[in-house]
């Protein structure tokens, strides 16, 4: 193997080991994963251009080549146990989820499924402690080394490199073009939408081979004068992956595509100055870091950085030169029954931790009744509410994204003469029952619409948020509430630098002076601080690992307020003569913090979605039960 090449792998686990361990130092860290990709184009199109593609056997002869199942096995079958030796139980579902897709090479997939569902992309996070998340990456690689042959074949129709080189450069191109317009949780992870970073390693091949000819027809002297551009083009190519590792982060929109051409440049320049003895080595283990850095720092993070990195390289080093090596140099009779026997220790233990009591966890019985009590309030509020069933789901006549609409229908009525609506995106649904129960029947209807990206205010740049937006107006025209409110947390845009003649606030103006129209007073839910996801996973594991900085989850107070500063001043230049806007975040301050959980009961306030628990909820009660009196005031005159 070239060094150059094992440097380069090098820098990649490098990159993706900061920016797992400091992700708000190495900010673009995860692009390691994009040279990956650009070296195993290369590799790949190397293997299969030395031998023609004709029969079954020959594509059986490269994938018995492709050695990497062994070890990826082992790791998922040690990792599985050690998710249930070292993590609570209520880690251990959606562990389990990912550990079963990891064993069919489909974590992608599911990486995208619970990204593309509202409620269950807290579970796709890094935060989510999953132990398997990282395995997305190595999903997608196998997957093309599934199809990598068959494109080979086709590229076999074409008899010059000239033509081959045209035809992966369209590919890569094109791809790119795809990845950059199709919406980033489906492009991230999806093989086919990654096609375009493995085909600049094909790239590289065939310029490579183009350029060998070239040279066997020039003169020495013309050959050594060649040497110079491409030491110039190898010293800017590796200047463009060292910005990965700066401190600020840049748009990955921009520094993907370069950092991928220049790893093809790196590449293709096969220079000797890239060459490092620790980088060629660490290089040679990045694979086994790969598969066990994340999992060993999803368990370990508590115990620091140091600690971290050390079990990291001692488990690689160790998995290296004990199981790797060993197997690599097996024949296909030793490797194949290997691989099943791992496979099948997969299988009997996936089904050992879902029926067996031997993984029971044994708690406290103070931490059993904490663990039970902030349970009961997961996944979300509406869900265990009291007089959820009251509530009626029904199908909308107003045209919305399909798949979008979380919560849409109307309540039992009530006794009295006000018709309310609340609406927004999923906090709408957060806060229909608690608002509904602050006014004790006394209305006559109330209608609530749930939908995601839906603010009331503002839509999103993508179209379901400009088409639900459109729709949700279509609502209040028809229904034309005597009381409007507009629950959302608010979209990030609104965080932007405030502009002269801006543009977002222009847009809430126009959006509140339609609704005017048609409701008699509008509520809105002003802005909010932003919680991160899996709150109340960390709130759990602080409480069964009894850590002495469980404060640090409250947020910080000046952060938060930053954060949603230009969110407030639009709100401030809001012009509207019937609206209230409504603020909750006073009732969870406490000098420079906004409180998390209740420390006497230890219940949380947030759960793993970012939504208002039902402790948090009760916080709430107050300001609700002020603003529906207010209200029913002035009905009464």
């Amino acid at each position: 193997m070239r060094t150059d090449i094992q440097c380069l792998r090098g820098i990649a686990i490098i990159l993706v080991l900061l920016f797992h361990l400091f992700p708000k130092l190495f900010v673009n860290g995860f692009l390691g994963v994009d040279i990956f990709f650009v070296i195993s184009g290369f590799l790949m199109a190397k293997n299969l251009t030395n031998r023609e593609l004709k029969s079954f056997n020959d594509f059986l002869v490269f994938y018995y080549k492709r050695r990497i199942l062994p070890l990826y096995y082992l790791v998922v079958f040690v990792t599985v146990v050690m998710v249930h030796l070292y993590l609570g139980d209520y880690l251990w579902e959606n562990n389990n989820r990912y550990s079963l897709a990891s064993l069919f090479l489909v974590t992608n997939q599911l990486v995208i499924h619970d990204q593309m569902d509202y409620f269950n992309e807290f579970l796709a996070k890094s935060s989510s402690v999953n132990a398997f998340l990282h395995l997305w990456s190595l999903s997608v690689e196998m997957q093309f080394y599934l199809i990598v042959p068959f494109i080979f074949y086709g590229l076999q129709l074409l008899k010059h490199n000239y033509l081959k080189l045209a035809a992966v450069s369209l590919i890569a191109e094109f791809g790119f073009i795809a990845f950059s317009l199709v919406v980033k949780p489906f492009a991230f992870n999806f093989m086919f939408l990654r096609l375009w970073q493995f085909s600049a390693g094909f790239a590289v091949l065939f310029w490579s081979k183009i350029e060998e000819n070239l040279k066997k027809k020039q003169k020495k002297e013309e050959k050594n004068r060649s040497d110079f551009p491409k030491n110039d083009i190898f010293t800017v190519s590796l200047s463009i992956i060292a910005l990965c590792f700066l401190p600020k982060e840049i748009n990955a929109l921009y520094l993907r595509p370069l950092v991928t051409l220049a790893t093809a440049c790196v590449i293709a320049c096969d220079s000797q100055i890239l060459s490092s003895r620790i980088l060629s080595y660490i290089g040679d283990i990045s694979y086994v870091m790969y598969l066990v850095h994340w999992p060993l720092i999803a368990m370990f993070s508590a115990n620091g950085p140091v600690f971290g990195i050390v079990l990291i390289l001692v488990s690689s080093i160790t998995l290296h030169q004990l199981f790797e090596k060993k197997y690599l140099l097996m024949s296909w009779k030793s490797l194949v029954p290997l691989v099943f026997t791992l496979v099948m220790g997969n299988v009997c233990l996936q089904k050992s931790v879902r029926m067996d009591s031997f993984w029971n966890v044994t708690y406290s019985v103070d931490v059993q009744h904490l663990l039970i009590a902030n349970r009961a309030q997961l996944p979300y509020s509406w869900k265990y509410e009291e007089k959820r069933e009251e509530c009626i789901e029904e199908t909308p006549v107003e045209s919305f994204a399909d798949g979008k609409i979380l919560g849409y229908g109307s309540c039992v009525p009530g006794n009295g003469t006000l018709s309310i609506l609340v609406a927004g995106n999923s906090w709408a649904m957060n806060f229909r029952n608690p608002i509904r129960a602050q006014f004790n029947y006394n209305y006559s209807s109330f209608r609530y619409c749930s939908v995601s990206a839906s603010y009331g205010l503002i839509a999103e740049d993508f179209w379901y948020s400009q088409k639900n937006l459109e729709a949700l107006k279509q609502l209040v025209g028809r229904f034309k509430p005597d009381v409007l409110f507009l629950i959302a947390m608010h979209p990030y845009l609104l965080q932007s630098s405030f502009q002269e003649n801006d543009k977002y606030l222009r847009e809430i103006n126009e959006n509140i002076n339609y609704y005017e129209k048609y409701a008699k007073t509008i509520y809105i839910l002003g802005s909010h601080p932003l919680y991160p996801s899996n709150l109340l996973t960390s709130f759990l594991n602080a409480i069964v690992d009894h850590k002495d900085d469980i404060e640090d989850l409250h947020l910080n107070r000046r952060e938060a307020d930053r954060q949603m500063r230009n969110v407030k001043k639009r709100f401030n230049m809001v012009k509207c003569t019937r609206c209230h806007f409504f603020d909750l975040s006073h009732v969870f301050m406490e000098d420079d913090k906004y409180l998390t959980f209740d420390r006497d009961r230890m219940i949380g306030y947030v759960d793993n979605s970012a939504h208002l628990t039902g402790a948090g909820m009760k916080m709430c009660e107050p300001v609700l039960k002020r603003v529906a009196e207010e209200i029913m005031k002035k009905s009464e005159v």
